[in-house]
């Protein structure tokens, strides 16, 4: 769960342009750093992810820990910018009305309390919509990859016994849906990888 802590996206800032010295104090300025084919990711793009993956993660940014997240943050955004070229050839769509069930099932895989993120991301004046790109993505290439991969995999009986014996609390169901989630994401991860071997990627 999300610590009540109170998390100033400024002091976030404050260590991320001393790091990179490429975020604008003045968040109207967007300037492209890389190129994902056609598609760009700016200064603002970093700087809002770089927090809100902060408060995502329940992570103090130091001294010691800003190169790795910021690589990470720039990794993930460049991921993203992959993922969501595929989601469009595919013509994946998340319906209104089913937003908030997928936006919900998000917070809750990752043991994340959704009203607490909403609240100290709206106290410290982050972009919301960065928020809501960051999930609705990630669940879009979700079902993308399911319907990918899930018909390629095959759960043997001996892998189910294995696993219940490791875990008596888990029902044989349950027990071949997390194999199968498993191989699903070992799948899904080797394709982004080739996506990602594939892609023009320049930083400016």
């Amino acid at each position: 769960m999300i610590h009540q802590q109170n998390i100033s996206f400024f002091s976030l800032l404050i260590i991320f342009i001393h790091f990179c010295s490429i975020v604008s104090a003045n968040q109207s300025t967007h300037k492209i750093e890389i190129l994902v084919n056609d598609k760009i990711i700016t200064n603002y793009d970093i700087a809002q992810h770089f927090a809100i993956n902060s408060i995502l993660d329940n992570i103090n940014v130091t001294s010691e820990n800003k190169d790795f997240l910021f690589n990470k943050t720039v990794n993930e955004l460049i991921d993203m910018k992959i993922k969501q070229a595929k989601i469009k050839d595919y013509d994946i769509k998340i319906k209104d009305e089913n937003k908030e069930y997928y936006e919900n099932y998000y917070f809750q895989s990752k043991r994340l309390d959704k009203d607490k993120v909403y609240e100290i991301i709206s106290g410290n004046d982050l972009d919301i919509d960065a928020l809501k790109e960051k999930i609705n993505t990630s669940i879009a290439w979700e079902q993308l990859t399911a319907g990918l991969f899930l018909h390629t995999i095959s759960i043997s009986d001996s892998e189910v016994s294995e696993l219940l014996k490791s875990d008596v609390s888990l029902s044989p169901e349950i027990a071949k849906r997390i194999l199968t989630n498993k191989q699903v994401q070992l799948k899904s991860d080797k394709y982004l990888r080739d996506l990602r071997a594939e892609a023009n990627i320049e930083k400016r």
